[in-house]
């Protein structure tokens, strides 16, 4: 099932994320940690095509407006992790890391709690709401 995907997707990001957080303990290796930043960064890109087109569009595509206000707002909550993340690399190069890997895993670990109340949103809305639109009868047009 596509969502078992995306389930597993997800759970690879956070599980980057606390490899990451795993990383930072000195000594820091920076080429260790570059590689990790770089396959979080590629995992998050995958993740986002892939709930595009297997969550998101069927929502928006429902006719339901229930439904596409849960694509908005998945839409809305991926935007802020993307910018979060962002924010947080920029002021975070590697040599800075190094310096104060303290800091550096205090702002990851709130990058953290937010991607993991995302991953909840999607398994406690989303996730239901697509099920429910697969498994529900579609309507004939003639009728």
């Amino acid at each position: 099932m596509p969502l078992d995907s995306l389930r597993s997707a997800a759970r690879r990001i956070l599980g980057m994320i606390e490899d990451i957080l795993r990383a930072c303990e000195p000594p820091i290796d920076p080429q260790h940690l570059a590689d990790l930043r770089k396959r979080l960064a590629l995992a998050q890109s995958h993740f986002f095509a892939e709930q595009e087109q297997v969550l998101l569009v069927p929502l928006r595509g429902s006719g339901d407006p229930a439904l596409a206000a849960i694509a908005r707002c998945c839409v809305e909550r991926d935007l802020d992790i993307r910018r979060m993340g962002l924010v947080h690399y920029q002021r975070w190069p590697l040599s800075k890391v190094v310096e104060d890997p303290a800091a550096y895993r205090a702002g990851l670990q709130n990058i953290l709690r937010t991607m993991e109340g995302r991953v909840l949103y999607g398994e406690q809305t989303a996730y239901p709401a697509l099920t429910r639109l697969i498994s529900t009868p579609q309507q004939s047009a003639d009728r």
